[in-house]
């Protein structure tokens, strides 16, 4: 089934293989559908079983509510996992064809929930240019890139799959690259990727001292929290090495004070920090499904009003806009502008409309320039991420939103999109 079509029941049939029928069902029709996960939950008075697709979670079965332990057990047998253990998490990774499906159970208070998580094998792991970077952010982390030592922030919604197009860039055969993940849901030939184990003791701290002793010139990790192991890798930058980590917070202002937080001081912040990335992930519209419409000069007025309230480069979209965008939607700030904007045909589904993700970014970098400057002096005292936001505000910084308008004047998704996600 192509993703897009209609998403299949799957019925609950009364015979000995009931169980196994139904949680295969459930398997390829998520497969089938492009699902990234899937969602088993107890309700009330019945079991419900969602899929996330493009992001987006949606209903596409109920079962009884009996049916969900059964379903729990079967699952819990094809990972090995103890069938008895109801009140404490588990989770284990099994093949099926060629996907990898990460089980993992865990009680709630209703009964115990299930989430398949599905990890498809790719050929190639994506570019740069591929997932969603172009013009002026495509150029600044490229510049970044080319760094001898120091160390990259990324944060935000689908963040693992640009580190790994970042660990692809900077791949070759005279660097040792190490990587330190929690479960490896992707692979790059040439790179040493390895996998936490905190129940025999290797945490990220521990598997980070140990790369390091690996003499890697480049080493990746998909989430840094704790102080010990912050402490490792701004030493380890100070010594020549190139650094990717990930951070749990949600806004790029948020990156320094957290790492403040970790007890990591200013100097070395300033010192060490090459750049951050933020990113969403948002549908993409297919370009079948969509036709242009001229909206009035009120709403233009209020579109093109956001490009003046955070200071945007106007010029420099223009010239990134020159080859792509739409010749009609010209970035002007001229109160007589008027912009022609993808929506969805009225005959076609809303929902089916949607092909895909992409992602729409942030980057700030403190290589060079003046936000750069500013944002290293702000360092030095600390800053709120209240503080940090102001003065990105007033420097000329794309946001995320920005991203977003572009990518909906290339006609790649549409503005109710963009609200959803940023609330635009």
């Amino acid at each position: 089934m192509k993703e897009g079509g209609k998403i299949s029941k799957i019925k609950e049939i009364k015979f000995e293989n009931s169980v196994k029928f139904a949680a295969e069902s459930i398997i390829e029709n998520a497969l089938n559908l492009h699902a990234t996960d899937v969602h088993i939950e107890p309700r009330e008075d019945s079991t419900l079983v969602r899929f996330r697709i493009n992001g987006v979670l949606k209903t596409v079965n109920e079962f009884s509510k009996d049916f969900l332990p059964k379903l729990a057990k079967y699952f819990k047998h094809l990972g090995g996992l103890n069938f008895s253990e109801k009140t404490f998490p588990q989770s284990a990774t099994i093949r099926h064809g060629e996907a990898r499906i990460r089980i993992s159970t865990t009680p709630v208070f209703l009964g115990e929930k299930v989430t398949l998580r599905l990890i498809r094998a790719r050929k190639s792991v994506r570019k740069l240019n591929e997932v969603g970077l172009w013009g002026e952010n495509l150029q600044q982390i490229q510049q970044i890139l080319r760094q001898p030592r120091g160390i990259i922030f990324t944060i935000g919604e689908g963040n693992n799959t640009t580190n790994f197009s970042i660990l692809n860039e900077l791949n070759s055969s005279e660097k040792n690259i190490v990587t330190i993940e929690k479960n490896i849901e992707k692979t790059i030939p040439g790179i040493n990727q390895t996998e936490i184990n905190p129940r025999i003791g290797l945490d990220y701290f521990e598997m980070t001292k140990s790369a390091l002793s690996q003499n890697p010139d480049i080493l990746y990790i998909d989430n840094l929290k704790d102080s010990k192991t912050a402490e490792l890798i701004f030493d380890a930058s100070m010594r020549g090495k190139f650094i990717i980590a990930s951070l749990p917070v949600q806004k790029i202002s948020e990156i320094i004070p957290f790492l403040n937080y970790l007890g990591i001081e200013p100097f070395l912040i300033s010192a060490n920090v090459l750049g951050m990335i933020s990113q969403t992930l948002i549908r993409t519209v297919s370009k079948k499904a969509i036709s242009k419409t001229k909206i009035s000069k009120e709403e233009s007025s209020l579109i093109l009003q956001e490009f003046k309230t955070t200071g945007a480069k106007i010029y420099q979209l223009e010239k990134d806009f020159r080859d792509k965008v739409h010749p009609k939607n010209k970035l002007s700030t001229s109160s007589n502008a008027i912009l022609e904007l993808p929506i969805v045909r009225k005959k076609e589904n809303y929902e089916l409309a949607f092909s895909g993700n992409t992602a729409i970014f942030e980057v700030l970098s403190l290589i060079n320039g003046e936000i750069s400057k500013e944002i290293k002096n702000l360092i030095q005292i600390k800053p709120t991420s209240v503080e940090i936001e102001e003065i990105l505000s007033t420097n000329n910084f794309r946001n995320m939103k920005l991203d977003g308008l572009a990518k909906v004047l290339q006609n790649e998704t549409i503005l109710p999109e963009l609200m959803r996600k940023t609330g635009f």
